[in-house]
Formats: structure tokens, C-alpha cells, sequence
């Protein structure tokens, strides 16, 4: 989550911060540490029961904006108000089940996450997977631990859960912040986040200049709009129901034809990014798990289509589209700049959706750098709840791959912390006044 906000509060916020941003990792990291050996001894100092009032209002806040949700993003939301609803009640009634329970829950959403996380690791194979792979049984084995009533039979659960996150996210913030610390003008956050490979790469702790020319001043005046063809949409046939499945990987029409969609990112008149593969990849059952895997054997020569309505007369209309009015026209430039020189096509790590998602991530770096001014912009958009759905989105997305149904809810959450919902008509109405009048005087 840390990372979006980075991303679309722009370098110059983190480099004017870095020190406090250091010095604010390292503090969380040390009172989730307090936290955690807090719980060791099964006397606990946290005031569980104020953590346990804070989640509940929390939970009530996320359910009541839930129904304003678009899409997936009103069941994520839902989702995540339950279990935190579930949760601090849990903790608040204080019944002698509560912590066993407390730990069925954090152990069962690690245990199912560490696997998730191995078993896309192995079948994927993207850059860095033995990392990952090691990450995911470091969740597993937190899970275990978590179901094992050693050494406080339960009592400390929320300490453990809540002081292990703590103590990682203030590291990986810690680390984001030395990263930046070391680097040169030139870079952006974007440059930072990307994956190898994708864009303009930028080894771990460089201070080298990336030697990329810089692009033309390109004066974008139309808004960007990310074009997603779902699966549904598609198909030329009644699908068969399968919501998630649909929605996420792929849909089956009543003939049996198999729709996955599409994703392409516009900004009019000259700038059109989707890439295809050049001839069709072959998807029978017995390749299928081999076709999977983001490495070089499985690259193959891809294509971008020039424009939007050469695409949609040779296929059919984009069933969505998601505009934004606010976004960064140079760095986008830039990544299309750099991208476009590579026309490499895989399955999984480079198709239609990641360049998208990856162009829309570069168009957005520093959009909210204006927000920066002021703590209590920076703090509302970190509460946003829109922030965490994008976060939860990307992590799926890259521990796997992009889809369309993924870049859809992702562009969905991002519009939202980019063009919240506007301003009440009579402040609108009082603005224009006064500028009319100024204009007069």
C-alpha cells in the first residue's frame, strides 16, 4: 500500500522526506517489536481492548461506503469490513474462545496466502521467484505458529499478528527510503517499483542516470482512457456462469469458444498501447502449465495495434472504459518511450494487461504531488480505502499475472484516489464566483 502512495505522491515528496520516512520505518518496525515480545510472556501492556474499539470503527466506516463500490471493488470492500467487524468484536468480547478463534482466523489467512504465494512462485517462474518461494514459506510457517498454543495458548495472538506486520512494513518502508536516498536525479518512483525488464530498469541501489534520452514536450489535452474487453463482453455466444472465473481468467461461450479478453491504454490522438502476440499461442491442456511460466522460452514476437479504432473495427467496442483527466503526459511518454522498443510478447509476465497496468502506474507518478503540502492530505489519502483494494489488486497481479478483470479494478481503485468524488455543488458554485470576480476587477 506504501508503495501506491509513493507512487502517485512523486520522488520529489520522498526525497524531501527520505530522513523522515527512515526515521518513521524504523520506529514502527520498533514498537511492532515491542509488540510482538510483549506477548511472549502472556502479560500483556497493549490496550487490546481500544485496538479492538479503533477496528470496529474502523469496519463500520468500510461498510458503510461499500455500497458506493463499483464492481469488485464493492465486494472487496464488504469483505474486508466483515472481517473486521468479525474481528474486533472477537477481541472486545474478551470470551475465553475469542483468542483461539483470533488464531484460526490470522493462521488460516496465512496458511491460504503462503500457499497461494508458492504455488504461483513455482508454476510462474517469474524474475526473483526463489525469493518469493521463500516468502511464502515464511507465511506457512508464521501460520503454524500462530495455530500453535506455544508459548501463551493463544493470549498473545493479536500482539503476534499485529507486531509481525509492523516490524515488516516498516522495513520494506526503511528500505524504499534508502533505495531513494542513493539515487540520482532522473529517477522516478515508478523506475523503483517496476519489475525487471518492464520499462526503464533500475538495478537495486544505482546511482547512475538512466541514459535515456528525454522525450519530446507532448502536450496531452485529452483525458487517458484504459479500454478493457472483458472476457463476457467478448464472447460471441451466451457464457457459461462462473463469476470469478469470468471475470478473472477467462469465459466459455455456450459453443465452446474461450473469450480472455483484452486490455489497451489511449491517450488521443497519437498514443495507443496494446500488445498482441504476432501469431496464436498455443493453449492446449498439455502445454498449459509449461505456457505459464514468465521465462525466455516462452517469449514470442509480439505486435501493437496502431490505434483504437483499427482495433475495435477489426474486433468489436471495448465493453469499459475508465478515464482519467489527471495523469503524468511526460512520464508516460517516457515508458512508452522506452517499452515500445521491446515487441516481446509472454503469456504472463508481458501481455495486454501488465503493459497497461504498467503504463497507467507511470502516468500517475506524482499526479498527487500537490497533495503533499499538507499532512492531512497525505494522511487522507493513506486512509482511503481505495489505496488498499489498488494494493491488493497489484500484489495478486504480480505474484501471478494481469489480466483484464485485474487491470479493470485496478484502474477502478486508482480513478477513485485520483478523482475522488467532487466537492459539494455550492462550493463549486462559491469557487467560480470568486474567480469571476478576480477576472473583473
Amino acid at each position: 500500500m506504501i508503495q501506491i502512495a509513493l507512487l502517485l505522491f512523486g520522488v520529489d515528496f520522498m526525497r524531501s522526506r527520505v530522513k523522515y520516512l527512515i526515521l518513521l520505518g524504523s520506529l514502527w518496525s520498533l514498537l511492532g517489536l515491542a509488540i510482538f515480545l510483549d506477548g511472549l510472556d502472556g502479560v500483556t501492556y497493549f490496550p487490546l481492548r481500544f485496538f479492538g474499539l479503533l477496528l470496529l470503527l474502523e469496519s463500520l466506516v468500510t461498510l458503510s461506503i461499500a455500497s458506493g463500490g463499483v464492481g469488485a471493488q464493492k465486494a472487496v470492500l464488504y469483505f474486508k469490513g466483515g472481517i473486521f467487524c468479525f474481528v474486533s468484536l472477537l477481541i472486545l468480547s474478551n470470551q475465553p474462545y475469542s483468542n483461539l478463534l483470533l488464531a484460526i482466523v490470522f493462521g488460516f489467512a496465512y496458511f491460504v496466502i503462503g500457499l497461494f504465494v508458492i504455488f504461483s512462485a513455482w508454476i510462474v517462474r517469474f524474475p526473483h521467484w526463489k525469493d518469493t518461494l521463500l516468502t511464502g514459506l515464511a507465511q506457512v510457517m508464521f501460520a503454524f505458529f500462530m495455530f500453535s498454543p506455544w508459548p501463551t495458548h493463544y493470549k498473545a495472538t493479536v500482539s503476534f499478528f499485529l507486531g509481525t506486520l509492523m516490524i515488516f512494513s516498516g522495513i520494506h518502508t526503511v528500505r524504499l527510503a534508502l533505495r531513494v536516498a542513493r539515487l540520482r536525479e532522473g529517477i522516478s518512483v515508478f523506475d523503483l517499483l517496476v519489475p525487471a525488464g518492464i520499462g526503464v530498469e533500475v538495478k537495486k541501489g544505482t546511482n547512475i542516470k538512466p541514459n535515456l534520452a528525454e522525450p519530446a514536450n507532448v502536450d496531452f489535452r485529452e483525458p487517458l482512457t484504459v479500454h478493457i474487453w472483458t472476457p463476457e463482453g467478448t464472447a460471441s455466444a451466451s457464457t457459461i456462469p462462473r463469476p470469478v472465473i469470468n471475470r478473472y481468467i477467462a469465459a466459455v461461450d455456450s459453443e465452446g469458444v474461450i473469450s480472455t479478453g483484452h486490455a489497451a491504454l489511449e491517450v488521443p490522438p497519437d498514443l495507443y498501447i496494446s500488445l498482441y502476440p504476432a501469431e496464436d499461442i498455443d493453449r492446449s491442456p498439455a502445454e498449459f502449465l509449461n505456457t505459464l511460466k514468465a521465462t525466455r522460452d516462452n517469449d514470442v514476437p509480439g505486435t501493437y495495434q496502431p490505434d483504437y479504432a483499427t482495433e475495435s473495427a477489426e474486433w468489436c467496442q471495448s465493453d469499459r472504459k475508465i478515464y482519467f483527466h489527471h495523469y503524468n503526459g511526460k512520464a508516460l511518454q517516457r515508458f512508452w518511450s522506452a517499452y515500445k522498443l521491446t515487441k516481446t510478447y509472454n503469456l504472463t509476465y508481458r501481455n495486454c494487461s501488465s503493459s497497461v497496468a504498467y503504463a497507467l502506474e507511470a502516468s500517475l507518478d506524482g499526479v498527487l504531488s500537490k497533495h503533499t503540502r499538507s499532512w492531512l492530505s497525505i494522511l487522507r489519502t493513506l486512509a482511503m480505502p481505495e489505496l488498499w483494494i489498488a494494493a491488493q489488486v497489484r500484489k495478486r497481479a504480480t505474484s501471478m499475472a494481469w489480466t483484464p478483470g485485474l487491470v479493470m479494478d485496478y484502474a477502478r481503485a486508482l480513478r477513485s484516489i485520483v478523482h475522488p468524488v467532487p466537492e459539494p455543488w455550492y462550493q463549486r458554485v462559491t469557487f467560480k464566483w470568486r474567480d469571476n470576480s478576480k477576472a473583473g476587477e
